[in-house]
């Protein structure tokens, strides 16, 4: 199960005050630039337990999947995600192949064999978001 919340980094004369921890139990995932972590374990318990010894200044709040989909759609691991589905398809396929492929009727054989390929590489990207609880 996953859970995510939105807090907000506080910076004073000695240390930043920000999200902090996980463990085995408990997996963390961060995101660059966003103050926003998805949160994954087993047990919603603790998960909770892990918000609750959150510092009170950073003012954590849960906050819908839809909410947090918004909050990270731009953020540098999505980006990375896009890059490797790109990767992928760019194995099998140049640029201008699969300008090429898209022209093709859609029942062409070689368009066909090109979509199914296009769709196992964004399973690949799939899979890698929902690591993270997107």
């Amino acid at each position: 199960m996953f859970k995510y919340v939105k807090f907000t980094k506080v910076k004073d004369e000695f240390t930043t005050h920000e999200f902090r921890g996980g463990d085995e139990s408990v997996k963390v995932n961060y995101f660059t630039g966003i103050d926003v972590v998805s949160i994954e374990a087993d047990v919603e318990a603790d998960i909770d337990a892990l918000i609750n010894k959150q510092s009170p200044e950073i003012n954590c709040a849960v906050i819908t999947q839809a909410k947090f989909r918004t909050l990270v759609q731009d953020s540098a691991q999505l980006n990375r995600i896009r890059e490797v589905i790109a990767e992928e398809i760019g194995k099998k396929y140049t640029l201008p192949e699969e300008i090429g492929l898209q022209k093709r009727a859609s029942d062409d054989a070689k368009r066909v064999n090109y979509e199914a390929y296009v769709s196992n590489c964004i399973l690949i990207g799939d899979k890698l978001k929902s690591k993270i609880g997107y």
